[in-house]
């Protein structure tokens, strides 16, 4: 699954977020403000005038997964969900894809991880 195992936690730390329906299905959009990471980072957001507000818009199975970062489920009980709510074909295999997925968003620090 992910490098935390089964059994984390994955909590949400982002608090910016909404969830809405489109063509009847749910998404989720989250809003967060990127930290440059060092002083070049900076320099380069600065020169460019690149903005440092990002928007991330979710497709049924990321908003999914996100509904349940709450704190309250594990990686594994996450994975079972995914697996019974979506289509085998967009998510098999369900725990490399959560992995992958849950992956990225602690990169971008938007979740963060409980390993008990």
């Amino acid at each position: 699954m992910s490098s935390h195992g089964p059994r984390a936690v994955p909590i949400r730390t982002a608090d910016d977020w909404e969830e809405t329906t489109v063509d009847g299905e749910s998404r989720v959009t989250i809003y967060w403000t990127k930290t440059p990471g060092n002083r070049v980072d900076r320099f380069l957001f600065d020169l460019f005038g690149t903005s440092r507000e990002r928007e991330l818009a979710l497709d049924p199975v990321g908003t999914t997964v996100w509904r349940h970062c709450d704190g309250d489920h594990t990686v594994a009980e996450i994975a079972s969900v995914v697996a019974d709510s979506h289509a085998d074909e967009r998510v098999a295999p369900v725990d490399e894809t959560l992995a992958h997925f849950l992956m990225q968003l602690e990169e971008r620090g938007l979740i963060r991880f409980d390993d008990g």
